[in-house]
């Protein structure tokens, strides 16, 4: 493929969106097979003849339709124009039997008077004549959808799909599964080739099957035709080299024949948009999660209002910031014992962090004064009402206010928000407007994570329901990525030593971000950390074509799916498998998980059954001779002693305990699920009776939960614990998480958090 050729091409085309910006200008279909015949991609003989052409070009172009015809004897004739989404509607298809260039020259004419009756003049730009191709429609294995899309996000992806007139239906009977998606960034043969043969409905193309013991298509056609596009989307994307941007280029149906692999339609769009503005000054996020000083504009000397709130949490944080604290206040001396200084030019110096708490039609002279004083390294910008509610001309003037100290010399401060809650940076600060009574932030493992939320509401309602058993190192809204995005904090927490977890939140990316995340997302897989997200929005928005079927097999959220996992992010699908995954990943970062051979103890039958069907590419340990030897001795004769064990309820505390360290000492098991319903009244599991109505210590060192904890604290395996039981097993529950181990209220969600885990280790 020549790219000066196609560039050349592409840009001839664009002389059409002139003046159209950022909007997308659909290409004819005569257009789409010039970019094609450049891709040296096959298509459908067809000829092209203007809607000004005069009677001689019609002449020749009637005979040339007519030699289309072949031996079959007939020739489609099809209306070009860029504005008629609808050519059957208006009359302007037509299949054309013919002996001779006098039947092409009435079929013309015909269309021509019936399109006139439905359609203005001027959006008809000519008649396209197109050979018949010998295909078999309508069946499997003979029609493909091909694609390249401009996702605004994640630059260009391929999506190849089953074609034809049934590719909506083929997309809704398969859940959305007839499709592969595939970033082009970076994509090799190699990867192309694996994805279409492992794909269970496209590998039908490339594969022996009981339908073709001869595959229709040899896989190396296909990975041509894929790895083609991708190298144009690269080329003629938004940051590419090309002056122009190809937004979206659809062939529907290509279809097999004779081995071949043939365009028949297509559709596509080409726009100005480019990707413009400078880098944020990422450096400045180290002061911002770990100030020395900060200020404070906003803040009430009389009620609790956000920015009073936030000022008092400062004064209770851990870190150096209380030591070297400020208020703007026009009237006030000083609030709380902290001096207050009129405006932001009379601060005593730079700032570490400011912290704006004003409304926005406010906000912009703070931050205006901050940028032009040259008095903040970073600021956080609390209050909303910007783009989200309707004044992107507020919130535009902000970023451009910030782009402008960006540029100066230094770089100016980076900002936080619009519209966010504010940061938690544990052992440093609090900026959260909520009082410490409502969300305490109690200490608890995960200083090992990072959580980076689009939401502060999310990020509130995780800190509450882990409250003392996970505290993560930084706890981060960033609301309307006025300036940092959550790539910006992704490319932070790649370089901070501790941190191998970095959980993101993620309703949107900006423009271009998401291209930028997927590098950082393999940088932090190559070294050692796990990016776990979970993406909002599963609606399918799709792309703006129209005509086009890729929107409704490719939208947003399955173009970012794929997108995001073809980088090694682990992406959850529901809040509570994020959250699954979350502690997973954190309470057993560094702990080796082998072949991700597991060992399961349960005493409920109904959890071996359920288990096995949640094990989501776990292997199921075979214990070995001596351990099997010692499980028949530990548990009682009633018991099934082979992986996964149902040892019953009737099995007490200490033979069910000895039986999960077996299984964790295992040269078999590679990872534990230990699971119990503790409702039995053979296992201590409850906390003490002040009335002694019952035995049980919870606390006591022969307890289950504190055998269990000494047997998993002794082993490096990583392993989870499941109670699947009611309320007065909290304590329980609660004892086990506090230790660090991930504890579930059910088996399945345990196995697939585990599996997860796994995979991400490389198991």
């Amino acid at each position: 493929m020549d790219l000066t050729t196609i560039d050349a091409y592409v840009n001839g085309l664009a002389a059409t969106a002139a003046g159209a910006g950022d909007q997308a200008v659909r290409m004819n279909e005569p257009e789409v097979y010039g970019l094609l015949d450049a891709l040296e991609l096959e298509r459908c003989p067809a000829v092209f003849l203007s809607a000004d052409a005069d009677a001689a070009a019609t002449a020749a172009w009637t005979e040339e339709a007519a030699a289309l015809a072949g031996e079959a004897g007939r020739v489609l004739v099809k209306v070009v124009g860029r504005t008629i989404l609808h050519k059957t509607e208006a009359g302007g298809v037509r299949v054309v039997r013919t002996k001779g260039a006098t039947d092409v020259a009435d079929a013309l004419a015909g269309m021509r008077r019936t399109v006139a009756d439905h359609v203005p003049v001027e959006a008809v730009e000519g008649w396209l004549a197109a050979g018949f191709v010998t295909h078999e429609a309508n069946r499997p294995g003979q029609e493909l959808l091909l694609a390249l899309r401009q996702d605004p996000a994640f630059g260009a992806c391929v999506v190849v799909g089953v074609g034809g007139t049934l590719t909506e239906w083929y997309g809704k009977g398969s859940g959305g599964g007839s499709t592969l998606i595939l970033p082009a960034a970076g994509l090799e043969r190699e990867q192309v080739a694996r994805a279409l043969m492992a794909h269970p409905l496209l590998n039908l193309y490339c594969a022996p099957s009981r339908l073709y013991p001869e595959p229709p298509l040899a896989v190396e056609v296909l990975v041509n035709a894929v790895t083609a596009l991708a190298e144009l989307g690269r080329h003629c994307g938004p940051d590419g080299a090309s002056e122009f941007t190809l937004e979206e280029i659809e062939v529907n149906p290509a279809v097999v024949s004779d081995g071949r692999l043939v365009a028949l339609d297509g559709v596509g769009l080409v726009s100005q948009r480019r990707h413009r503005g400078p880098r944020r000054p990422v450096a400045r996020i180290a002061p911002l999660l770990e100030p020395r000083s900060a200020v404070v504009m906003g803040v009430s000397a009389k009620g609790a209002n956000p920015g009073r709130i936030i000022l008092d949490n400062l004064l209770r944080s851990d870190g150096p910031v209380q030591d070297d604290l400020h208020v703007v206040h026009p009237k006030e001396q000083s609030i709380a014992g902290v001096a207050c200084v009129p405006d932001v030019a009379s601060l005593p110096g730079k700032m570490d962090l400011a912290v704006v708490s004003i409304p926005a039609e406010g906000a912009l002279a703070a931050i205006t004064e901050l940028v032009e004083q040259d008095k903040a390294e970073s600021i956080i910008l609390i209050p909303g009402g910007f783009a989200e509610a309707g004044h992107g001309d507020l919130a535009r003037a902000i970023e451009d206010q910030l782009i402008r100290g960006h540029e100066r010399p230094g770089g100016g401060p980076v900002m936080v928000g619009g519209n966010c809650l504010g940061i938690v940076s544990r052992d440093n600060y609090n900026t959260f407007f909520l009082p410490d009574y409502k969300l305490p932030f109690r200490p608890g493992h995960g200083s090992n994570m990072a959580m980076v939320s689009q939401s502060g509401a999310y990020l509130v309602t995780f800190a509450s329901n882990y409250d003392g058993l996970i505290h993560p190192r930084a706890s981060i809204s960033f609301g309307n990525q006025m300036d940092l995005t959550v790539s910006d904090f992704l490319e932070h927490f790649c370089d901070v030593d501790g941190v191998n977890v970095i959980g993101c939140y993620v309703e949107g990316f900006r423009p271009g971000d998401g291209v930028r995340f997927l590098d950082l997302a393999r940088r932090a897989r190559g070294r050692g950390k796990q990016v776990v997200v979970f993406k909002a929005g599963k609606t399918a928005l799709g792309a703006k074509a129209a005509a086009s079927h890729t929107a409704s097999l490719a939208g947003d959220y399955a173009v970012a799916r794929s997108c995001l996992e073809s980088a090694g992010v682990t992406v959850a699908a529901t809040l509570d498998e994020f959250e699954d995954l979350l502690k997973t990943f954190t309470l057993l970062a560094g702990k080796p998980v082998g072949q991700g051979r597991a060992g399961i103890i349960s005493n409920a039958g109904f959890e071996c059954s359920t288990v096995m069907d949640a094990l989501d590419g776990l292997e199921l340990a075979v214990f070995d001779p001596d351990t099997q030897a010692e499980l028949d001795e530990i548990l009682p004769s009633f018991a099934h002693r082979s992986n996964p064990i149902d040892c019953t309820p009737m099995t007490a505390t200490e033979p069910f305990c000895e039986s999960c360290r077996a299984i964790l000492a295992s040269d078999a098991v590679d990872v534990g699920i230990l699971s119990s319903v503790p409702v039995t009244p053979t296992l201590d599991n409850l906390p003490a009776d002040p009335e002694n109505r019952h035995p049980e210590n919870l606390a006591g060192e022969g307890s289950q939960a504190s055998r269990m904890l000494k047997i998993m604290a002794t082993s490096p395996k990583p392993a989870v614990v499941v109670v699947d039981s009611g309320e007065i097993y909290d304590p329980m529950c609660r004892v086990i998480a506090a230790a660090g181990v991930p504890v579930f209220r059910k088996i399945d969600r345990a196995a697939r958090a585990l599996a997860a885990f796994c995979r991400a280790q490389g198991a």
